[in-house]
């Protein structure tokens, strides 16, 4: 694989249950399809995009593509590395030298490097590396376009604007009450439909509040033998 650096692995914030079964694609179909595609090209040795870019708000869930292309890269033996630019105050620049023998190379957060001259450098760096090698791909994610990123390096804003990038929508209520039917379940929970849809109504808007609520709900009913109905979480919720 050659030389890489020792100071980046997986986190252990990487959940089992961040997998490309357990996300609620909603409107989001395409980028889905578009990335699990990557790895047929890469056994194929024909990629066709070597440069990926994913943006939209917070808690669209971005960050659990990611998660889920880890995820299958391990099943498929295909060798992948994960960084978040929001962990880079415990990092150096130096971290991203190698990163292009990886085949996938995920980077979440890419807005983080704002006022961050020597991180840019060295993305651009490696995007040129990843280029030349041709035998890898980026994923990045940002909050917005590429060229609308706070990056003050233009040739680096170039390089973003290379590849193919998409927009992830928002769930509707409907696919987020899905969604955590579908993660209440990967927990071995039972949630009903109007228990979700409670959650949805009643709790924070945000998909990562509400599969946060999950484990405290998950907790609260092993310990009190407890089904999980609305009384009940509006209990342990003190909605």
């Amino acid at each position: 694989m050659g030389e890489v650096s020792s100071q980046l692995s997986l986190p252990v914030t990487i959940k089992e249950t961040e997998t490309f079964d357990s996300y609620v694609e909603g409107q989001n179909t395409q980028v889905c399809g578009h990335l699990t595609q990557l790895f047929e090209q890469l056994k194929h040795n024909r990629l066709e995009h070597w440069l990926n870019y994913i943006f939209s708000d917070q808690e669209v869930g971005k960050s659990h593509l990611l998660y889920a292309i880890c995820h299958q890269a391990e099943i498929e033996k295909v060798s992948c590395i994960y960084l978040s630019f929001e962990e880079k105050a415990d990092l150096t620049p130096e971290v991203l030298l190698g990163l292009e023998h990886y085949s996938i190379i995920c980077l979440d957060d890419v807005q983080q490097l704002q006022d961050c001259a020597d991180w840019q450098v060295a993305l651009f760096d490696l995007i040129n590396r990843v280029k030349e090698k041709n035998t890898g791909c980026l994923v990045m994610t940002g909050n917005q376009p590429a060229q609308l990123l706070p990056i003050t390096l233009p040739d680096l804003l170039s390089r973003l604007s290379w590849g193919i990038s998409f927009q992830l929508m928002s769930l509707t209520d409907e696919q987020r009450q899905q969604a955590l039917i579908v993660r209440a379940e990967l927990r071995g929970m039972n949630m009903s439909k109007d228990v979700a849809k409670f959650l949805v109504n009643h709790w924070q808007r945000d998909m990562s509040a509400l599969i946060n609520s999950l484990d405290l709900l998950d907790e609260k009913s092993l310990q009190q033998q407890r089904k999980l109905t609305i009384p009940f979480v509006k209990s342990i919720l003190d909605i």
